[in-house]
């Protein structure tokens, strides 16, 4: 069931489409063995029964080397995605194969965004596609000065969710320094420190 979910992916299956064929024939294989009413799931002696099957030894021998060889080929294509975007290290193999599993499922990958950034817990999206703001874990919103979308692969998009969180932070980091300085001469500490986000204030303080 692992696989089977994993090569029904739309993406995974695109790229890797040799190894899916080979997938589906040993997921065939094995499905046809062990059902129907002379499967081998519904035998109470199942070595006796899989003796009367010609070749059924053999046949398991070489889908489980088969199965190998499409384990091997999956983890050099998730090691592909994390030279795109080095932030899936971050990731074990079960939760990067669960957003490459599930690239046009915003809902799943927000599930794993705390893991990649450090204390983005959710992210808002208008329109299915459009994301507009990060949340932290202590319930903060930051607008992004420039809203962008989440299409095409999920590494591409999520790189430039990264490069917007960054540009953000500049400019509010920039606006931060330049009101602390003015605060110094002029205001009250309390209406700089209400005003700005808590990285922001931590930061330039």
């Amino acid at each position: 069931m692992y696989l089977e979910n994993i090569f029904k992916a739309p993406d995974i299956k695109k790229s890797l489409m040799e190894e899916t064929k080979k997938f589906e024939g040993v997921d065939k294989f094995f499905k046809n063995l062990m059902g129907g009413n002379g499967g081998a799931e519904k035998q109470k002696k199942c070595i006796y029964w899989a003796k009367t099957k010609p070749n059924t030894l053999d046949q398991l021998i070489n889908n489980n080397a088969i199965l190998d060889e499409v384990e091997k080929r999956l983890k050099d294509y998730m090691e592909l995605k994390r030279g795109s975007f080095p932030r899936f290290y971050f990731l074990s193999d079960d939760e990067l194969i669960d957003i490459l599993a599930n690239s046009t499922n915003l809902d799943i990958i927000q599930g794993h965004l705390k893991t990649c950034f450090d204390n983005i817990v959710r992210i808002d999206i208008e329109e299915g596609i459009e994301i507009k703001a990060m949340h932290s874990n202590e319930k903060e919103c930051v607008e992004f000065k420039k809203p962008l979308k989440a299409r095409g692969p999920v590494e591409t998009w999520l790189m430039q969710l990264q490069d917007e969180m960054v540009s953000t932070l500049t400019h509010l980091l920039k606006q931060g320094v330049a009101e602390y300085d003015d605060e110094k001469k002029n205001k009250n500490r309390v209406e700089f420190v209400e005003k700005h986000k808590g990285q922001i204030v931590a930061t330039v303080c």
